[in-house]
């Protein structure tokens, strides 16, 4: 929905590589604050999911600002929260129009249709409610094979739609195939472990380069869009 916002194809472009310089920024700044809090509040990795709130609390009472403390904790919990609600919507939607709607009652009316986007709402937030409380041992595991099947799946179909006139819908789903195959292969054969230890890579960029691949190969083997496609979108 917020991608619906972009005026144009040149705009969408643009945006992509100045988010890509901005989380950048924002994730190596996190690497630096988290190794810095690992040496001056030692144990603290024993319970990894305080180390956050306990060192805003530490380096703020340091500064002697402990009031600092709360805006510091503020600006992250809120970009849960906004995260936290799309994603609410984004899987209640789905659910409702991909699954409810068009195999199991495509005649639903409207009033229907709220009704159960409503009780699809509440009750996935009560199920990620209950798993953040009581959460398995497996639930990062979880979270890093889902982050990745994602990223190799998506990433670089999307990416090369935005700037290769060329590429077609075949070459997009070989990519997505590839890479989203590349990934299962690796995590089910315990391979992507073996990249990190022995290699020092992760599976990831693996995954990537075979999604590459098979999106040029798929989109030069077969016939280019139409033109008036791309002319839609390449403005």
């Amino acid at each position: 929905v917020r991608l619906m916002a972009f005026k144009d194809t040149r705009t969408l472009r643009r945006s992509i590589v100045a988010v890509a310089f901005y989380f950048s920024f924002i994730y190596f700044s996190l690497v630096i604050v988290f190794c810095t809090a690992r040496v001056l509040m030692p144990g603290g990795e024993d319970d990894a999911d305080r180390i956050m709130p306990d060192f805003a609390v530490f380096t703020t009472e340091q500064a002697g600002m402990p009031w600092l403390a709360g805006l510091l904790l503020a600006a992250p919990f809120a970009a849960v929260m906004s995260s936290v609600d799309s994603f609410l919507l984004l899987v209640s939607s789905s659910l409702v129009r991909d699954i409810y709607q068009r195999m199991i009652n495509p005649g639903a009316s409207e009033q229907r249709l709220k009704s159960v986007t409503y009780c699809g709402t509440i009750g996935i937030g009560v199920a990620a409610t209950l798993g953040s409380i009581f959460p398995p041992p497996y639930l990062q595991d979880l979270i890093v094979a889902a982050s990745a099947g994602l990223s190799s799946t998506f990433l670089v179909p999307i990416v090369i739609a935005l700037y290769w006139k060329r590429m077609n819908a075949t070459g997009a789903m070989l990519g997505m195939l590839s890479g989203f195959a590349s990934q299962l292969v690796l995590m089910s054969t315990g391979w992507d472990k073996m990249m990190v230890e022995r290699l020092g890579i992760q599976s990831f960029l693996f995954n990537v380069a075979v999604s590459i691949v098979f999106v040029v190969a798929g989109s030069l083997m077969t016939s280019p869009p139409k033109k008036e496609l791309v002319d839609r979108y390449f403005d």
